[in-house]
């Protein structure tokens, strides 16, 4: 398994943890067990650990600051809004090994707490600023386009934005919010990247997918790692340690059915 540094796993548990309460209150008492389904069962967190791993890697005090581990939660927050709607359009009955809340819940049910999660991760993101609220708008917007052209059979589009956006925002939100203005563009064209190379992964398991394509697409995160290496320096090193992990899970077409990454 990956081994990461204890700040990064300290800071984990605290998105654990911040996870677990959202939602705690909410009424009636069928909206909340759908609101809370997904966080009080967190999967492999593979989007905070890249927030995290990447924050640590650009500055090693940047896990005090509370608007960093705002970001690793603002990312997993969303992954589950996509999971719960992700559960109506394909009709799953289960997912993680239990049975998914439109199965337990209805679909009403479902959509209704993603529209929850949704305006709880608008309020979050408001509190980093207006950047952050206009970027996450746009990966919204990517995920929602993904989707439909998932509907439509379309795997390359789909795979270009049904499942990057929210891996890209994992390392955008970070660099935006360190101003790390220098690593922006590559971090953005790394977590894009990333985020294909996943869904290709997936699609290796359900499928099949060319293998050429994913050889080009290893290619480019290992150019594109190299060059933030440059930027960044030996510091990299824990986030570097991460990629290779990824890269070696979804070459081996696993990384997707992981139930932890640590």
């Amino acid at each position: 398994m990956l081994s990461l540094p204890h700040e990064i796993l300290g800071a984990l548990e605290q998105i654990r943890s911040q996870l677990k309460r959202i939602g705690d209150g909410v009424e009636p008492a069928q909206l909340r067990e759908s609101v809370r389904h997904y966080l009080q069962l967190p999967g492999k967190l593979l989007r905070p650990i890249l927030a995290l791993t990447l924050s640590y890697s650009l500055d090693r005090r940047s896990l005090l600051n509370p608007k960093i581990l705002q970001t690793a939660v603002l990312v997993e927050l969303l992954h589950v809004v996509s999971l719960l709607q992700d559960d109506v359009m394909d009709k799953h009955e289960t997912r993680r090994g239990i049975k998914t809340p439109r199965a337990l819940y209805g679909d009403c049910a479902s959509i209704l707490a993603s529209d929850w999660l949704i305006a709880e991760s608008v309020k979050r993101a408001a509190q980093l600023g207006p950047e952050v609220v206009e970027y996450l708008a746009s990966v919204a917007q990517r995920l929602s386009a993904g989707q439909a052209f998932d509907l439509l059979g379309d795997r390359k589009k789909a795979a270009e934005l049904k499942t990057a956006p929210l891996i890209e925002a994992a390392l955008v939100l970070p660099a935006l919010l360190l101003n790390r203005q220098d690593v922006l563009e590559v971090v953005r064209s790394l977590g894009e990247r990333l985020g294909v190379l996943y869904q290709y992964s997936d699609d290796m398991r359900d499928e099949g997918v060319l293998q050429g394509d994913v050889s080009r697409i290893v290619v480019e995160v290992e150019e594109l790692v190299g060059r933030l290496r440059e930027l960044v320096g030996e510091a990299l090193a824990p986030f570097e340690r991460l990629v290779r992990f990824i890269v070696r899970e979804a070459l081996s077409g696993s990384i997707t059915v992981l139930a932890r990454l640590l």
